[in-house]
């Protein structure tokens, strides 16, 4: 495709045409003059393809490593524990019914642990952003300018308060990101708590029940519960992206 485009640039054509009028002009015979237009065209193609600056390739997602044993990492794997177990019970139904709807939720139950996954990520950087700040040394620092300023000749009286704006938007960055991390641990707990809810209630639902007597409505009900889990985790992403970045 991007061959024919280059054919049908102007300049491409306008160059074919003139060569193939040079060479009727030396008394080429027709075809032999539209023959040398249709190369140079096909070879002003060509060298442009050859010689056009590569496209740059889409950049990939960053992923976000999970400090080991830190909380996040820990609600993590439980939260794929959770999810091993779902997928082992969907593996030893039987043909049936309720072994056809299970299925179906696999593939929710696989985005929103690929989510969690995500949101733990972001919380280990959001913690290691946070001991960049030593909040009680900020602090201290805030309530020294604060003394001097009420002492302060006029004079130096502008640069202290530079410094206090800056001591305090230490401390506004302290808050958003603090806020934030238990935004994002808060969620991993309730993702991964949500999935083993939604195991229990699987194996549950297997031992009462059988293919001649699927309760629908108690199959509908573990859908909307992955459901509201899945939006909810994808929710505390979105807000957590916004918030931070």
């Amino acid at each position: 495709m991007r061959f024919v485009r280059e054919l049908a640039e102007p300049w491409g054509l306008l160059l074919g045409a003139t060569s193939a009028g040079v060479a009727w002009a030396v008394q080429l015979p027709v075809v032999a003059a539209l023959g040398v237009g249709v190369a140079v065209l096909a070879a002003r193609a060509g060298v442009a393809l050859a010689t056009r600056e590569k496209e740059p390739q889409p950049r990939e997602a960053r992923v976000l490593d999970v400090t080991p044993g830190s909380a996040e990492a820990n609600w993590l794997q439980r939260a794929e524990h959770a999810a091993d177990g779902f997928v082992s019970l969907s593996d030893s139904l039987g043909a049936g019914p309720l072994a056809d709807r299970v299925a179906d939720m696999e593939p929710v139950v696989r985005e929103t642990l690929s989510t969690l996954e995500r949101l733990a990520g972001r919380a280990s950087a959001t913690g290691k952003a946070l001991s960049r700040v030593d909040l009680d040394a900020v602090a201290r620092e805030k309530r020294r300018l604060q003394g001097e300023l009420r002492s302060a000749h006029e004079d130096v009286r502008g640069d202290l308060e530079s410094a206090l704006s800056a001591v305090q938007a230490q401390a506004d960055v302290h808050a958003r990101l603090s806020g934030a991390r238990d935004k994002l641990l808060a969620q991993l707990q309730s993702g991964a708590l949500g999935l083993d809810s939604l195991v229990a209630r699987v194996a549950e639902l297997t031992a009462a029940t059988t293919d001649f007597a699927v309760d629908t409505g108690a199959v509908r009900e573990l859908s909307d519960q992955l459901e509201g889990i899945r939006q909810g985790v994808l929710e505390t992403e979105q807000a957590t992206r916004r918030s931070l970045g």
